[in-house]
């Protein structure tokens, strides 16, 4: 009994020691946090490296992003190039010297891109008013083939659209208007978004007014199999509701024949759609988690998907779901939130 007594004693002896030191309020937690400590790793080590979400790229700060227009000499297509450089004033100016200074010549022989436009031209004067840029080249600028001239023209125009301040162009030559251009494209007005890049007329399509154009988005490898996405214009017999026909058709691929692929999954399709407040929903069938190719399927599927739709009208990012459902796919990219379109594609590097 006494040595009962005596233990019980030394036990609240040194509980009264432990808390008059505050060992004892340090000690309880730190083994909770030890505990959970080891749960957490546990669980981190337990994640597949495939399953972690992948997070979108963003733009450093001070750092200027455009695109140019460049011509893919394999296929003919205008290829839109990403290009970053340190911010400056006079974007518009900037992207249309990038475009006629084009690729470096190790570039050029590793893509096969080039500029369309002839290495001589020089800007005289570019302003932008109310809308409508109005660019002075020099008069080297219509020393191009002439049967080159919608590819030239239309980098220009394409190249000074992507800005939020241009809705038309006009091009002048040394101060003056071109009356006619060297490939008999008349001159004395202004191009739009109607001029339509890389242009594709399906084979039914009869009566032009009541067709309808859309832009999709399709893949092609250059380099070192380096992915790139293509912007078609594709012009159908019968105009439809936007979306389920720019869906349908993209899922349709690119035409026979040409370099350009889609990893989109065949047997796929669209369940629903409603578009608010500038966010598109969109609700596939479950064939659309049947893609090949691992983290670059799974990353080329998504970008097509997102680069087309949100070239329609009112829509600024894209919410995909599948059943229903906002998933994290298996190789990282995640669907849970609505994509606006990539930032950093189509980069030479």
């Amino acid at each position: 009994m006494r040595r009962k007594i005596y233990l019980y004693m030394l036990i609240c002896c040194f509980a009264v020691l432990l808390g008059t030191t505050g060992c004892l309020q340090n000690f309880v937690p730190q083994l909770f946090r030890e505990k959970e400590q080891k749960k957490s790793i546990v669980a981190e080590e337990q994640k597949k490296p495939e399953q972690q979400e992948i997070v979108r790229e963003e733009l450093p700060p001070g750092v200027l992003r455009y695109q140019v227009y460049f011509l893919e000499e394999k296929s003919h297509n205008l290829l839109p190039v990403t290009v970053l450089q340190p911010w400056t004033e006079g974007v518009a100016r900037a992207a249309l010297e990038r475009l006629i200074k084009g690729p470096t010549p190790a570039e050029e022989m590793r893509f096969g891109i080039s500029s369309p436009l002839p290495p001589q031209t020089a800007i005289v004067g570019i302003n932008i008013r109310g809308g409508l840029c109005r660019v002075d080249f020099s008069r080297a600028f219509l020393d191009y083939d002439p049967g080159m001239e919608r590819e030239v023209l239309t980098s220009v125009v394409y190249t000074l659209l992507q800005f939020n301040t241009v809705n038309e162009v006009e091009i002048v030559v040394e101060g003056s208007p071109v009356e006619i251009f060297p490939g008999g494209t008349p001159g004395r007005g202004t191009f739009n978004m109607q001029h339509s890049l890389n242009l594709e007329v399906a084979d039914n399509v009869g009566d032009l007014a009541a067709a309808q154009q859309l832009r999709l988005y399709f893949c092609t490898l250059l380099g070192e199999n380096s992915i790139f996405y293509v912007p078609i214009t594709r012009v159908v017999a019968e105009k439809g509701e936007l979306v389920q026909t720019a869906v349908d058709e993209l899922l349709k691929g690119p035409r026979p024949g040409s370099n350009l692929f889609s990893d989109l999954p065949p047997g796929t399709k669209l369940h629903n759609f409603s578009l608010q407040g500038g966010i598109l929903l969109v609700d596939f069938s479950r064939e659309l988690l049947q893609y090949q190719g691992g983290r670059s399927g799974e990353e080329n599927i998504i970008n097509q998907l997102v680069l087309t739709l949100t070239a329609l009208p009112g829509v600024e990012r894209v919410q995909i779901l599948v059943e229903g459902e906002k998933l994290l796919l298996p190789h990282g990219t995640s669907l849970k939130t609505p994509l606006p379109p990539p930032l950093l594609y189509n980069q030479l590097k």
